[in-house]
């Protein structure tokens, strides 16, 4: 049977190996044909199944052939990603939890886990993957874009600077460059993420030149992405017109354009046009919300997109429409405070202040204490009571909020609130235990403001105490304490003259280092061991020319003037009215006679 079989096999390769998945299948029925249930024409048979994407055939040739439970193992969890039950994957390539051993199976099941959201472990078995079977540009690829979403962009960041070439990225690919950029906006370095961009860009026109014939409008659809997320760096640059011509440029193309990167730019369209075309803008964002388009897009893109057409219809006075969106953001982000504050807001804009403040209470105390959720909603009490100009519950209100208590701003609005109700030493409270020196800064400038002088020389001192060299906070001690000693006053006084530095100080340490003295430049030909052998300069060489007894004076050129001047003209011309005059005298016949 073997024997008879081998040609068939031999076919069977040479069909793999061109790439003939159809012809393949074919051949593999034929083998099955003759010996049912043998497992290398099945496992061939299954793997050409999925390169002709017949994945659920292929599954369920997994499931009708026990001979295949544990040859096909990835193949069916690969089968099972592709169908979208990614449990049932992650069961097969991680039983009990533990973590896969080869390398397919570990980028497997880091794929799945990114589809999930859960991109830190995403991107730890993606890492593992690279650690196993060696650096890749995919992988790397895949890494940046997992530690990215994860919210590690600073990790991104250091990886693809110690990534071979990707701080140089010349050579590399350009969605790893694309992703180097991603990682620096979430760091908020735009200008880097700017440059990256635009060497993705080029990196891809390059590409795309090398290969088969592209038409530009093709050129532009596969650059879509690359062109939305560069509009994004110019609208947060606040190049406003370059990144509306950007986003217009994808509008173009929305026929042929990936429909993730149209609601993209439709999203960020809505923020550059504000109050204009709002019926334009809804109709785009509306169509966001699909649920064919909600499976392309990442936890971040989906809460932007449901949080800004709220808004949008919050703004339009489309309040139903606005109630509608509400409990999908609830459901989908359980954790943000945004849907109770748009529901704040709808009561607000009716006019129900008091439903509005209980909504807001509401949502406090159902917020874990100290959390970001629960601050925002206590910020936003505090703006509506101060709006109601009710500076006592304001200030209590902004209190509450334990979690912004060291803030700068937090700390700034309290005391000025304070200071409004003539509070002077509440305001002064608000300065206790602080440590940074922005605010120790602050607090002396408050108490010198209100002659608390010996609270402003402790500020100043404490400055001091973090920095010795710090003048200006030693000036402003020298001021606070000649308030109430003046003897420390003239000791500070007198190391503020020293440039700051202590008694104790060692002076050595601050000398300048002696400057190398610099090598005589003699004339050329000079020699210093033998200086007679040169001749003696000029005695008279200071001495202007004209002043120098070898001075002769050159004679002038006579006519060197002649061509100076105007041409053509002289002084005193005549003018076109001047009357011709003449000497000629006219004599009288008698006159003439005596002449004679």
């Amino acid at each position: 049977m073997a024997e008879q079989l081998q040609p068939l096999f031999n076919q069977l390769s040479t069909r793999l190996k061109a790439g003939d998945h159809s012809a393949a299948v074919q051949v593999c029925d034929q083998i099955l044909a003759a010996a049912p249930g043998d497992a290398d024409a099945l496992h061939a048979k299954m793997v050409s199944l999925i390169e002709l994407s017949r994945v659920e055939d292929a599954l369920l040739l997994a499931d009708s052939s026990p001979p295949l439970t544990d040859i096909v193992r990835f193949e069916r969890a690969y089968c099972l990603y592709q169908l979208h039950r990614e449990q049932e994957s992650l069961a097969l390539l991680m039983p009990a939890g533990v973590a896969p051993s080869e390398v397919r199976e570990m980028q497997l099941a880091a794929q799945i886990f990114y589809r999930l959201g859960e991109y830190g472990q995403a991107a730890d078995l993606f890492r593992q993957a690279e650690a196993t079977g060696g650096p890749s540009a995919e992988l790397s690829t895949n890494i940046l874009a997992a530690l990215v979403l994860a919210g590690r962009s600073a990790d991104g960041v250091e990886y693809a600077k110690t990534t071979a070439g990707a701080d140089e990225p010349g050579d590399k690919p350009h969605e790893l460059v694309y992703n180097y950029a991603c990682a620096a906006i979430e760091q908020g370095q735009m200008r880097t993420a700017k440059q990256l961009l635009q060497k993705a860009i080029e990196l891809c026109r390059r590409t795309m030149a090398e290969g088969e014939d592209w038409s530009e409008e093709e050129v532009e659809v596969e650059l879509g992405v690359l062109t939305a997320q560069s509009a994004y760096v110019d609208q947060c640059l606040g190049d406003l017109p370059a990144a509306q011509k950007a986003y217009q440029t994808l509008f173009a193309f929305k026929g042929d354009l990936d429909p993730a990167v149209l609601a993209v730019a439709a999203n960020n369209m809505l923020r550059i046009r504000g109050q204009r075309d709002l019926f334009d803008s809804w109709k785009k964002n509306k169509a966001n919300l699909s649920d064919t388009l909600a499976k392309k897009l990442t936890p971040p893109q989906r809460k932007a997109f449901l949080t800004n057409t709220a808004l949008l219809a919050l703004h339009m006075n489309k309040a139903d429409q606005c109630k509608e969106i509400l409990p999908t953001l609830e459901r989908e982000f359980a954790s943000s405070v945004t849907p109770e504050l748009i529901r704040a807001a709808l009561l607000q804009r009716a006019k129900q202040p008091k439903q509005c403040y209980e909504a807001l209470e509401a949502a406090v105390a159902a917020a874990p204490a100290e959390g970001k959720k629960a601050d925002a909603a206590l910020l936003t009490l505090a703006q509506l009571q101060l709006q109601d100009h009710d500076l006592a519950k304001a200030i209590g209100t902004l209190k509450r909020a334990e979690g912004l208590a060291t803030c700068p701003g937090m700390v700034g609005t309290l005391v000025a609130l304070h200071e409004r109700l003539g509070q002077t030493a509440e305001a002064a409270g608000c300065f206790e235990g602080v440590t940074s020196a922005p605010l120790l800064r602050a607090a002396a400038a408050f108490f010198s403001r209100h002659s608390m002088w010996p609270q402003a020389a402790a500020a100043q001192q404490r400055l001091l105490d973090a920095d010795s060299r710090d003048l200006q906070a030693l000036a402003g001690l020298v001021i606070a304490t000649s308030h109430f000693d003046p003897a420390l006053a003239n000791e500070q006084y007198a190391r503020l003259e020293r440039g700051g530095a202590a008694e104790g100080e060692e002076e050595g340490s601050r000398r300048k280092k002696p400057r190398r003295k610099k090598r005589p430049l003699y004339p050329k030909g000079f020699d210093p061991e033998n200086p007679s052998a040169f001749p003696k300069p000029d005695p008279e060489r200071w001495l202007p020319k004209r002043e120098r007894s070898t001075y002769r004076q050159r004679k002038k050129d006579k006519r060197a003037g002649i061509s100076r001047g105007p041409q053509g003209s002289a002084t005193g011309a005549a003018t076109v009215d001047a009357r011709a005059t003449t000497n000629i005298q006219f004599m009288s016949e008698e006159q003439k006679e005596k002449l004679k």
